[in-house]
């Protein structure tokens, strides 16, 4: 009887060790298969993270470069004197006056946020203007990559003056007139959804000015000039060529800066209207064309003792001046009272 017991006791027990192990078997697998799933998942949210990172980061980036055509037609408006309707012709205006200049800047930034940067002209801080005056403003379709200019119409064409387009820190505009309110008393502008229109509000926001200061800007005069730091191989760009069509319309620009001869002597035509050569300084009268030979123009000049004036000639490159005693390929100034020779003509040097 004894041995039935302890033999029933054994079997028993060995039952319940048997469960226990199965349970302790059991527990593992089912923690290595949550840890896995949770392994699982972690590792496809990581993925899943880096991709849309990835995809992020390779989001197609709008270049710039578009806008060279833009930057380029409004410097040679400029050096023209000419514009048109696709530019606000204030820019050309100021650039060219004689009394009251002011010169523009450019830069690119981003002004809704939507990635791509804009191109923002403005008039730099000076006499005229004390802050920097947004005069146009230009974006890229992201779809087309067409440059879109934003500031078009009877309304925003015409930036500068006596209309004022001001940023504020919404990435939204005010506008108002030369004798409204700052930001919060005119109307207002915001971007288009596609960041391709400007849309006009009944009212700004009320949003603060943004300093306009701290943006890098560029000068536009310089965005395409090279000066040349050598004298002797006087070569010129096209933006110190002298320009005929500004002579017939009296403009005298182009030939502003330091000419120099064969034999050392200078003359110095200054964008304030003097003319300064073998030690004296005369104001300038006017341009206007050579009446013996075409294509030659003349400079005048204020003398008390205009008796015995030596003629100022602007001679362009490409024109014969008659003598051909100079060097016809290149832009010259022609001062002599008698027979040309070599020493009478005088080489742009600045």
């Amino acid at each position: 009887m004894k041995n039935k017991v302890l033999a029933l006791v054994t079997g028993l027990s060995s039952l319940v060790l048997l469960a226990a192990c199965s349970n302790q078997q059991n527990g593992l697998i089912s923690t290595t298969s949550s840890s896995s799933v949770e392994q699982s998942q972690s590792s496809s949210s990581e993925s899943s993270s880096t991709s849309t990172s990835s995809s992020s980061s390779q989001e197609k980036k709008v270049d710039t470069y578009a806008y060279d055509s833009i930057i380029s037609k409004y410097q040679t408006a400029v050096a023209n004197n000419q514009t048109d309707d696709s530019l606000n012709f204030l820019v050309v205006n100021y650039a060219n006056s004689q009394t009251s200049p002011a010169s523009t800047v450019y830069t690119y930034r981003d002004l809704d946020g939507n990635g791509v940067d804009e191109l923002v002209l403005a008039f730099k801080p000076g006499k005229l203007f004390k802050e920097h005056m947004i005069t146009d403003i230009y974006t890229i379709s992201k779809d087309s990559g067409q440059v879109i200019r934003l500031t078009e119409g009877p309304q925003l064409g015409m930036l500068g003056e006596r209309m004022t387009l001001a940023y504020l820190m919404d990435n939204t505009f005010s506008y108002y007139g030369s004798a409204g309110a700052m930001a919060g008393g005119g109307s207002g502008y915001r971007f288009s959804s596609d960041g391709q229109s400007l849309v006009k509000e009944d009212s700004d926001s009320g949003a603060d000015k943004v300093d306009l200061s701290n943006w890098d800007w560029k000068d536009l005069s310089s965005a395409s000039t090279e000066s040349s730091s050598s004298t002797s191989s006087q070569t010129q760009t096209s933006s110190t060529a002298l320009k005929p069509d500004e002579f017939k319309n009296g403009n005298y620009k182009s030939a502003v800066g330091t000419w120099k001869s064969s034999n050392g002597k200078t003359i110095t035509i200054t964008s304030d209207g003097q003319l300064d050569f073998w030690g004296s300084t005369y104001p300038i009268d006017k341009v206007s064309p050579n009446q013996y030979v075409s294509g030659i123009y003349t400079l005048t000049y204020v003398d008390s003792s205009p008796v015995g004036n030596t003629p100022i000639q602007l001679c362009p490159k490409g024109v014969s001046d008659a003598s051909d005693a100079g060097d016809n390929s290149k832009d010259r100034i022609l001062a002599t009272n008698g027979m040309p020779s070599e020493e009478s003509y005088f080489y742009r040097v600045d």
